[in-house]
């Protein structure tokens, strides 16, 4: 998580010396109580790095994309319970950010435990592609990056 912090802020610090404004960071921390309840409820083990992601830094709005929060922090905001719940569930799989075009990111599960890699799920091919090996790496080039080579 250090390594990521130390890239997060040498994002910050690019932007600053190229004249931009910040990038937008929402930082819906969550708790260990918050992240329990979405293992909990929908009956997972989620990755660590995930885990550690979410009480550090948090969901929302993460610079390039957007990720779901697992808990709602203003009641409006859907969370990742009711993301992944009736008509929104994918089986075997549990979504953390929507690409908006109804493809969405997450982890492969398996036996209720979550993957390490990050996939993308294909809607209209109901399928899933490896997107990267683990959560920080996926957010370092979704989130930081916009998926954009040297940046």
């Amino acid at each position: 998580m250090e390594a990521f912090a130390a890239e997060v802020n040498s994002v910050l610090e690019q932007h600053a010396a190229k004249g931009l404004p910040s990038p937008p960071f929402d930082s819906w921390i969550a708790s260990d109580a918050e992240l329990a309840r979405v293992e909990s409820e929908l009956r997972v083990r989620l990755p660590e790095k995930y885990k550690q992601f979410m009480v550090t830094f948090g969901a929302g709005q993460f610079m390039y994309m957007g990720l779901i929060p697992p808990a709602s922090p203003n009641g409006q905001t859907r969370d990742m319970v009711e993301k992944n719940s009736g008509d929104h569930e994918i089986p075997g799989f549990v979504s953390i950010a929507a690409v908006g075009t109804g493809d969405h990111w997450g982890f492969i599960t398996e036996d209720g435990i979550c993957s390490e890699q990050v996939s993308l799920y294909d809607f209209e091919e109901s399928c899933f592609y490896p997107e990267a090996d683990d959560f920080l790496e996926f957010v370092s080039w979704q989130g930081l990056h916009a998926g954009r080579e040297g940046y």
